[in-house]
């Protein structure tokens, strides 16, 4: 007789139940999720991985249909949940139930604060951390067909068979290197059910050019990426389905006023002439039509503040590479390229890396710097930080 594999996929809803009520009892578990999600608006749930120190499982969501027991687990405040790069798959969950998981450790984040890049592989934080070697290769997967290949689920259960170690070593680091405190508010926001939910009124920021329009150009990029989203939503397509970023951000400078109009737009994803179209002009007029203390703000203008805007972002981007790898953290977990724009033109509010353990470890110093009471020099090749002698009044 042919024996059961090892490693399989859990389908039957007993056993799911019986495995993760075992699995509460640890006290955390890996979890991580395959997803489809191209042909979509909301992503198709394929597979549920969950691991802990002496067992990993993973489970078809279509098959065991209740999945009580899996939200009885994410949701017991007794149990640490440890993801990789989880926001996307705590996101299912939160569409799913309106819930956020908690406690939550992201080993991508906690791998960042330690030196890694912010946006590490997976497999490369394993390795570096537990010196093994995680294969690839299944990331493009389908993972709604069935039966699953020995190695998809191989791929998919070692993405949370080595959490639980991985969690044990980047502790025990944290706390040799102080920085137990600085991972707590990163992965705070996991929890949040507030990173997880949109106004549709400003998704037209996330449009690339939306700050080049006019207040009144963007009421009518609002207004129509507003509609794109609920519409989306409501036929579960996905976005570009429904109407592009280029085709909403061309119809916002042109504001077409009839078909003929609309027609020379280029890109769009449905023919003009329908009921689609019909829409798309009655926002463009209703948007146009609105009086001026209901049109969006335009994005602030900066104060030129310190000269010579563009030299002196530079100046800031080079102390904190030299900081980043003096203290062994990920530059962009530090600051951006806006906040340091930001500081250049002379603004002070509202800056991450002014707040907190960044401020203590970067913040100042980029103050300093900007007051002129530090300097950067070359030494044996590298960036140094000088402190400069006050200049006395004469």
């Amino acid at each position: 007789m042919e024996k059961e594999p090892k490693e399989r996929v859990v389908t039957d809803p007993a056993e799911f139940r019986d495995l993760v009520a075992a699995m509460r009892g640890s006290g955390k578990v890996g979890f991580d999720t395959e997803f489809v999600g191209e042909r979509t608006y909301f992503p198709r749930l394929c597979l549920i991985q969950l691991g802990t120190e002496t067992m990993s499982i993973a489970v078809d969501p279509l098959a065991v249909g209740d999945l009580s027991p899996l939200d009885d687990l994410l949701f017991d405040a007794s149990v640490l949940k440890l993801v990789h790069a989880g926001w996307q798959d705590l996101k299912i969950i939160h569409q799913r139930t309106g819930r956020v998981p908690a406690p939550v450790f992201d080993t991508q984040i906690a791998a960042a604060l330690l030196g890694l890049p912010a946006q590490a592989a997976y497999a490369s934080v394993v390795h570096e951390f537990l010196r093994v070697e995680v294969k690839k290769g299944h990331s493009y997967s389908d993972w709604a067909a069935r039966p699953l290949s020995p190695s998809q689920l191989a791929y998919a259960l070692d993405d949370v068979r080595y959490l639980p170690s991985l969690h044990d070593r980047m502790i025990e680091r944290l706390g040799r290197e102080g920085r137990l405190a600085w991972i707590e508010p990163e992965i705070a926001a996991l929890s949040s059910p507030a990173s997880y939910e949109t106004d549709p009124q400003l998704e037209y920021r996330r449009v690339k050019g939306w700050a080049a329009l006019d207040r009144r150009r963007l009421a009518v990029l609002r207004s129509l990426i507003a509609w794109r989203e609920g519409e989306a939503r409501r036929r579960d397509v996905p976005r570009r389905r429904v109407l592009a970023d280029e085709s909403a951000l061309a119809i916002a400078r042109s504001k077409p006023a009839n078909e003929d109009a609309l027609r020379r737009v280029r890109g769009l994803e449905w023919k003009s002439g329908g009921g689609s179209s019909t829409v798309v002009l009655e926002i463009v007029r209703s948007a146009l039509a609105l009086p001026e203390n209901q049109l969006p703000e335009a994005p602030p203008s900066r104060p030129r503040g310190n000269g010579d805007r563009a030299s002196v972002t530079g100046l800031l981007g080079a102390l904190v590479r030299s900081r980043s790898r003096v203290h062994g953290v990920a530059p962009e977990v530090l600051t951006n390229i806006d906040e340091l724009e930001r500081l250049a033109a002379g603004e002070r509010e509202g800056i991450g890396v002014l707040a907190g353990w960044r401020r203590d470890l970067l913040g100042k110093e980029l103050l300093a710097l900007l007051d002129g009471r530090l300097s950067l020099v070359i030494h044996r090749g590298e960036v140094a930080v000088e402190e400069r002698e006050p200049t006395a009044k004469r």
